[in-house]
């Protein structure tokens, strides 16, 4: 029998508007992944809150043990680098729009990997946990319209081909504020050996680079240091040796002088389209334009221009009005991927537990960062 697909969850809204939601996984399985999908519905008025800031966290453990556990922003950024693209996401702020996100968590390299995957039969009771909570208000989300589906990837663990090499692991290390200098040192543990570590840091408005200015992994207290590169330099490495497509893209409802905060860095080019519909009879006719970029942060200027000639100049907007926007950067937004091997070389892990002591040294620039620091390990299987 080739792989299977089994609905954890199908489309199940939850009950609780702050909450976490457990379900239990295959029993004597090897699992690939899971595929998750989130939907929630935006209030009366618009949707300002984006939906990765409603999922606090997603887990996968057996009792005290975790095997999986990142935050919705930090799970955001490992699946860009994992699908080289923005994951599968419907961003709006439509009046009771509805919001959706398709979000992966792997065991192995991709679904189907042969020769990684998570065995369930090794576990007590393993299970995967969404903690969410979406802010409920009439221009933030819906009360009581918080949905999960669940998609379990596995095989039965007897008809598995191929010997496994063991599980990717992947998990929060850290998680911090930056400070305005120093060094933050964080030390990994070195049971495993490690594929990738990522560091996500974002301060609203303020370019990449200017808060963590350098990354660096080090060796017996620094006296080897195999990796080190500023967070820019190792943004436009993640773009060459990932190919990455740094494009998102949305639906806001603004009007003049208000923002939009994108998930990128750098960005290069970005272009707005206002969706109205017009009359011959129309008094005034909307445009719509960028008024600045300002690091990962488009603001937009909307006017409404006189059509019936009975005042003498444009004016600005105060109504609000639907803008398709669409943006472009560099590498993984306001994040860095660290390849401690190359990327998808499980014969050749970077051998942590052949080392004395290793660490990963950010040097600060900036105060008021929120930082996350994840590593994704090879569990010996």
């Amino acid at each position: 029998m080739g792989l299977e697909r089994r609905l954890l969850l199908d489309r199940e809204v939850q009950s609780g508007d702050a909450a976490t939601r457990r379900v239990e996984l295959g029993r004597d399985v090897a699992l690939s992944g899971i595929l998750l999908r989130i939907e929630c519905t935006n209030g009366a008025t618009s949707g300002a809150e984006l939906l990765i800031d409603a999922i606090d966290r997603i887990e996968v453990v057996d009792g005290s043990e975790v095997l999986f556990s990142l935050e919705g922003t930090e799970l955001y950024k490992w699946n860009w680098v994992w699908l080289r693209k923005r994951p599968p996401q419907v961003r709006t702020m439509a009046a009771a729009g509805v919001q959706e996100l398709a979000l992966f968590i792997p065991f192995g390299r991709f679904i189907g990997d042969k020769r990684l995957y998570l065995p369930t039969g090794r576990f007590q009771r393993p299970e995967l946990t969404v903690e969410f909570s979406p802010t409920i208000a009439a221009t933030s989300f819906a009360t009581g319209t918080f949905t999960i589906t669940a998609v379990e990837y596995s095989w039965p663990l007897g008809e598995v081909p191929g010997a496994t090499l063991g599980y990717l692991r992947t998990r929060q290390i850290r998680a911090f504020t930056s400070a305005a200098s120093g060094d933050e040192d964080i030390e990994l543990d070195r049971t495993n050996p490690y594929m990738g570590a990522l560091v996500y840091a974002r301060e609203a408005a303020i370019a990449d680079g200017v808060d963590v200015t350098i990354v660096e992994v080090r060796e017996n207290d620094g006296r080897v240091v195999p990796f080190r590169g500023r967070f820019l330099d190792i943004q436009m490495e993640n773009q060459v040796m990932l190919d990455l497509d740094p494009v998102e893209e949305g639906i806001a409802l603004l009007t003049d002088a208000e923002t939009v905060d994108t998930l990128l860095s750098r960005i290069l080019s970005a272009s707005v389209h206002l969706i109205e519909a017009t009359v011959g009879a129309d008094a005034t006719h909307p445009l719509a334009r960028i008024a600045t970029i300002t690091a990962d942060r488009l603001a937009v200027s909307v006017v409404e221009v006189d059509e019936a000639g009975t005042q003498a100049d444009s004016a600005v907007a105060t109504a609000l009005y639907t803008i398709h926007w669409r943006a472009r950067g560099i590498g993984v937004g306001n994040a860095v991927f660290l390849p401690l091997a190359l990327p998808g070389d499980i014969e050749n892990p970077y051998m942590a537990p052949q080392k004395n002591k290793v660490q990963l040294r950010l040097t600060q620039g900036g105060a008021g960062a929120t930082v996350r620091v994840s590593t994704q390990e090879l569990v010996p299987g």
